[in-house]
């Protein structure tokens, strides 16, 4: 009899971080050439990224209900596939945030956050990558240490943008414009870094 090979869900919180990664990388590839009328182009690719995410998650939830021996604690299971989720939405949430705030020209200090946001999904990307050994070690501390360093340096950039913002913007529109917006860029943000504190956790059970 063929043993049934056993489901990776380390493999599917890897292929939820690629998700996440392409999700930030769409968002720069937008403002960086920001175009009000092609908008809806990089809409559509991330409302495609975000709906294979939630494919992967409610794929992991299914398989979850049947496995009699998961690699760890089912509500860790939960947490992680949920807050992977998460972190597609929020970075989704801000393309989202251009277009219904009817953005004309994005700021300089919003280019800066976006390139952040990629950073702290290619650290989440390397984090699970090596989250697969489930070994609390240097190398899954470093990755959780960058992290949460690249999200200090969002949590930066939002009070500086936010400051510069009510100081120098005199049109009240425009302040709620992109209040609205850094908000969601720090939403982002923190869900990584949320997803940080969860693997440290479950490493820690482990050690």
């Amino acid at each position: 009899m063929i043993k049934k090979k056993k489901y990776n869900y380390f493999q599917a919180y890897q292929l939820m971080t690629e998700c996440a990664y392409q999700a930030a990388f769409e968002l720069m590839k937008m403002m960086k050439d920001y175009q009000p009328n092609a908008i809806n182009v990089h809409l559509q690719k991330m409302h495609r990224i975000e709906h294979e995410a939630d494919l992967r998650r409610h794929e992991i939830m299914t398989v979850l209900a049947k496995d009699s021996r998961p690699p760890m604690d089912r509500e860790d299971i939960v947490a992680l596939s949920n807050a992977l989720d998460d972190m597609v939405d929020m970075v989704e949430d801000v393309s989202i945030g251009l277009y219904i705030y009817n953005v004309k020209e994005v700021q300089e200090a919003a280019m800066a956050y976006g390139k952040v946001i990629v950073m702290c999904c290619d650290a989440v990307r390397e984090m699970m990558k090596e989250f697969e050994k489930i070994q609390y070690n240097n190398n899954i501390m470093d990755c959780i240490k960058r992290v949460n360093h690249l999200e200090g340096q969002g949590d930066t950039l939002f009070a500086k943008a936010t400051r510069e913002l009510f100081s120098d913007v005199l049109d009240p529109v425009e302040v709620i414009r992109w209040k609205s917006i850094y908000d969601r860029m720090e939403l982002a943000c923190d869900s990584c870094e949320k997803i940080g504190h969860l693997v440290e956790s479950v490493v820690l059970k482990h050690a």
